[in-house]
């Protein structure tokens, strides 16, 4: 799987729990091993990996606080659509 797969998984989980307005444990552990594997691909460019690093603070702290059911749809929401926007510009 490739990282604009691991991509559009991870905004495929966050838009879940945006919708749903909860977050499972196993979907902040999809999270967090998926963020681990982005973080560590030389493919990725700089900018998402800094995008990613805010969602990897935002999963640890839901599902070790646990926060499920607070989850922040305006965060969600920017980090979505920083994420595709960053995928256009590395397709370009």
């Amino acid at each position: 799987m490739n990282y604009h797969h691991q991509l559009e998984l991870l905004i495929d989980i966050l838009k879940n729990q945006e919708d749903e307005n909860y977050g499972t444990h196993d979907e902040y552990e999809q999270i967090s091993s998926l963020i681990s594997s982005l973080l560590q691909d030389p493919n990725v460019p700089h900018q998402i990996k800094s995008t990613i690093m805010g969602i990897e603070q935002y999963a640890y702290q839901h599902d070790k606080d646990g926060q499920r059911g607070n989850v922040s749809s305006s965060e969600i929401e920017q980090w979505v659509q920083q994420i595709q926007l960053s995928q256009v510009d590395d397709i370009n």
